[in-house]
């Protein structure tokens, strides 16, 4: 899984026009805040892709792509300007290194149930296998 750092794409005196995102269908845009060491997710979509953009401050996330069955649970920092793509089936659990707000961008609605639809919860990551 890679981290996308968010460049201006132009700059002037006026200041930075960023694209953070390009090309995708999007039917959700939120943002989220989380506090240092408080721990958000702990779950994976059967459908939806979610991006998740860090605005400010500086988070943990720790994934798993629950397709592959030998996959490893890997952990990366990610810090403001950076974004991430969660996939379907990839667990994703996002820990505060700082105070951090961030922007989510998802494939799915949150309407109604939506999200709750679609999103499953896992407890242990470590120990968990997908039937």
């Amino acid at each position: 899984m890679k981290i996308d750092k968010i460049k201006p794409v132009f700059s002037d005196d006026r200041g930075d026009i960023y694209d953070i995102l390009t090309d995708e269908s999007i039917q959700h845009v939120g943002l989220f805040t989380i506090a240092k060491n408080a721990v958000r997710g702990k779950h994976f979509h059967k459908e939806q892709k979610q991006y998740t953009f860090v605005k400010k401050g500086c988070i943990k996330v720790k994934i798993k792509n629950l397709l592959e069955k030998n996959s490893n649970v890997e952990e990366m920092q990610l810090k403001e300007m950076d974004m991430i793509l969660f996939p379907s089936y990839c667990y994703h659990e996002i820990t505060g290194i700082s105070d951090s707000e961030c922007l989510v961008l998802t494939s799915r609605t949150r309407k109604d149930n939506s999200y709750e639809e679609d999103t499953y919860r896992v407890s242990d990551i470590e120990s968990f296998k997908l039937n």
